[in-house]
């Protein structure tokens, strides 16, 4: 009788299970086709088509556009230069910090993060108040030698957009490859030495092996965030260099070549996909090689000794070498906040830009007040937060959803599905988005009225991969033999989700919506291609003040930025969960 009632029960909570999931399916199908596929079709229509005829013509036109042609060009060659920059910077830094312990560590560690966690408009920001024209740096430079010439020229320049974005994403190279070199076989190494391989051979046959993929993981990351880069291109390249992104924007927003828009974007988002794609994989393999392995890496303290002067000189220079890294990439932020106190003009208080948030001196230049920036932004990140994270819980339910009979796990299809249709968002730009959604909405009561919510929605887009990838992280911990006993013993789905899974991933959750928070704080792309009147944010304030005579102001806005886009990071370096990934 027992036995019947429970699996009476069993076919219930299955068949609740199964309802749930296409429910679950169906909704989040629904959000994506409406506000992403949808859109998206717009783009292909505009590029593929005139009236009602299937046309080639204006794909070829673009593809053959010298311009165009010229700046896709651009595009690969920054993004390849920044990336090998950061390679050769990142992973000698990345090795230092695997294999010495000393006091401060994690704090430098930290340090250098920072910039990558910021946003663009606010990196780009301290790039101009710490290198451009007038910048502390050459500032510097002017007094030490009396020159008027700019030691380091930003605006413009090649070398200045590939500072920026070495600057940008450095971090992303160190922190991936830490775990490759924490993951080292040393008996292989020392097995190898005992048989008389030479360091290079031990280092071409072993070490490269073991860390490949870290470093190629890493550097596709890095590829792909410099290839579709915006802010920073957009105003240190003026109009000599564009990358995709911006090109696409200038056609659409300036030019309103909507066809030539659509056909680049089309081009830049299947560029995309398979980048992401190889990322996905090389990512996947270094998880493989990392599930059930210990790390063994012995690390060392730097201590200097008498007898060994080469080893001495050899480890200051490393030491010199990461300070003058850790200056590089903190400098800039120091710099933002001490401009934010700069005043522009004698009698002017250094608090100035810290009390026009509450004037509306800037309102014809803003088309808003500081203060409703501010609001703007407060209030589209948390939107962002909510939706995003309900959206990720309930994707990572169905991507999760183990339990197709009791006592056994099989692989859902649906979750095969789910993961392939996840893919596409992943790959497309926050200026693809905004058009698709511009393209397919503008025309609607809806989006002249209430833009703001197609500039959350696009915040969401951007802010799921994130989440959903933070929170699955969280729930591969769980062991899988405990979630299958609660299920034998009777326990129904929800109560499985309640008592087991939800206190073990809770922390991912977290981890999720802070970085939607952050991601939506300081979002420029979408928002700058979208936004309208009354709806701007912090980011696009600092975008419109950037080629004022003061800098004060938006430095004020780019201060309040990094104070909370800090305290979200310092919450997800509590938490442990820092994973610089797509």
């Amino acid at each position: 009788m027992l036995s019947t009632s429970l699996k009476r029960k069993a076919r219930i909570d299955s068949g609740l299970n199964k309802s749930i999931i296409i429910l679950v399916v169906l909704a989040f199908g629904s959000f994506l086709i409406l506000f992403f596929y949808a859109p998206l079709s717009k783009i292909f229509q505009y590029a593929f088509s005139e009236g009602n005829q299937v046309t080639f013509d204006y794909f070829i036109s673009t593809i053959t556009n010298p311009l165009n042609l010229k700046f896709l060009m651009f595009t690969f060659v920054q993004a390849l230069l920044s990336m090998i920059i950061c390679l050769i910077l990142g992973i000698p830094a990345s090795y230092f910090f695997a294999k010495y312990n000393f006091k401060g560590k994690n704090l430098l560690l930290n340090l250098m993060t920072i910039p990558f966690v910021l946003p663009a408009i606010v990196v780009l920001l301290g790039f101009i108040v710490t290198y451009g024209e007038s910048g502390w740096f050459n500032s510097i430079w002017y007094s030490l030698t009396g020159s008027h010439t700019p030691l380091i020229q930003i605006f413009g320049t090649f070398e200045g957009i590939l500072i920026a974005h070495v600057f940008y994403n450095l971090s992303v190279i160190i922190r991936m490859t830490i775990p490759a070199w924490k993951s080292i076989d040393s008996q292989q190494i020392n097995v190898a030495k005992s048989l008389g391989a030479s360091n290079l051979r031990i280092f071409t046959k072993i070490i490269i092996p073991q860390i490949i993929n870290y470093i190629i993981s890493a550097s596709l990351l890095v590829f792909i965030y410099t290839f579709n880069s915006f802010a920073i291109v957009l105003y240190l390249g003026e109009i000599k260099f564009q990358t995709l992104e911006v090109r696409i924007y200038k056609l659409m927003k300036a030019s309103l070549d909507f066809n030539g828009g659509a056909t680049l974007a089309l081009i830049q988002l299947f560029l995309n996909t398979i980048i992401i794609v190889l990322y996905l994989l090389f990512e996947s393999k270094t998880r493989q090689m990392a599930e059930g392995k210990e790390s063994i890496f012995q690390g060392e303290k730097i201590i200097f000794t008498k007898s060994n002067w080469r080893k001495n000189l050899k480890l200051l220079a490393i030491i010199m070498f990461i300070v003058s890294l850790v200056i590089f990439t903190f400098s800039p932020i120091i710099a933002i906040i001490i401009e934010s106190f700069q005043p522009y003009t004698e009698g002017v208080s250094p608090f100035w830009g810290y009390q026009q948030l509450f004037s509306n001196d800037y309102l014809p230049l803003l088309n808003n007040s500081p203060l409703r920036m501010l609001l703007n932004t407060l209030l589209f990140a948390t939107l962002t937060t909510i939706i995003t994270l309900i959206l990720s819980v309930l994707l990572v339910f169905v991507l999760r959803n183990r339990y197709q009979s009791l006592k056994k796990y099989k692989k859902s299809p649906i979750e095969n599905f789910v993961s392939y249709i996840i893919i596409l968002p992943m790959a497309t730009s926050s200026i693809t988005l905004a058009i698709g959604m511009f393209l397919f909405f503008n025309s609607t009561a809806i989006y002249r009225n209430l833009v703001w919510i197609f500039i959350v929605l696009s915040h969401v887009l951007i802010s799921i991969p994130f989440a959903t990838r933070s929170i699955l992280s969280s729930y591969n911990r769980i062991d899988i033999e405990m979630l299958n006993v609660a299920s034998t013993l009777g326990a129904s789905r929800l109560r499985i989700f309640r008592k087991i899974e939800l206190p073990h991933i809770y922390r991912g959750i977290i981890v999720g919506g802070i970085f939607s928070f952050a991601i939506s704080l300081g979002e420029f792309g979408a928002t700058n291609f979208l936004v309208r009147g009354e709806y701007g944010t912090l980011s696009i304030g600092i975008s419109k003040l950037i080629e004022t005579q003061t800098l004060q102001l938006p430095a004020t806005m780019a201060s309040i930025l990094v104070i909370i886009t800090v305290i979200c990071f310092l919450v997800i370096q509590k938490l442990g969960e820092i994973e610089l990934k797509v």
